[in-house]
């Protein structure tokens, strides 16, 4: 019951031969008036596929996609512009002073100032009490 994929192949040809030649011969024993309504009945159906196919449903046509190419990044540029925050002006926001701040040595001196509150702002953050009220 070995049978390599070769045999296989070579069995399935002989039994696609075989089935074919057997409904060739069916089909060349029918009588003209059968011929006649088998052929009318495949031409009605590929008349019926072809009506069908020609009744799609509606797609968007090539002249569309450019306006909803534009509409889409219109939408896009408007919700980035709406979504940028307002509230700090270009002029403070200066990344030179807080590159130099970081790279400063000068670490637990900077907190010296306030020492409780970067205390108390430790504490809050350590027991995730969140204050924003």
């Amino acid at each position: 019951m070995n049978r390599t994929k070769s045999d296989g192949g070579a069995e399935l040809a002989a039994l696609e031969r075989r089935s074919r030649e057997l409904l060739e011969a069916s089909a060349d024993s029918l009588d003209g008036y059968t011929r006649s309504r088998l052929n009318r009945a495949r031409q009605a159906a590929l008349d019926e596929f072809r009506a069908a196919r020609g009744t799609r449903p509606f797609r968007v046509p090539g002249a569309w996609l450019p306006v909803g190419v534009l509409a889409a990044a219109a939408v896009l540029t408007v919700a980035v512009w709406v979504q940028q925050p307002t509230g700090v002006p270009v002029a403070e926001l200066n990344p030179v002073e807080d590159v130099e701040l970081l790279a400063s040595r000068e670490g637990p001196e900077l907190y010296a100032e306030d020492a409780e509150f970067y205390e108390w702002a430790g504490s809050v953050a350590a027991n995730g009490v969140g204050g924003s009220g």
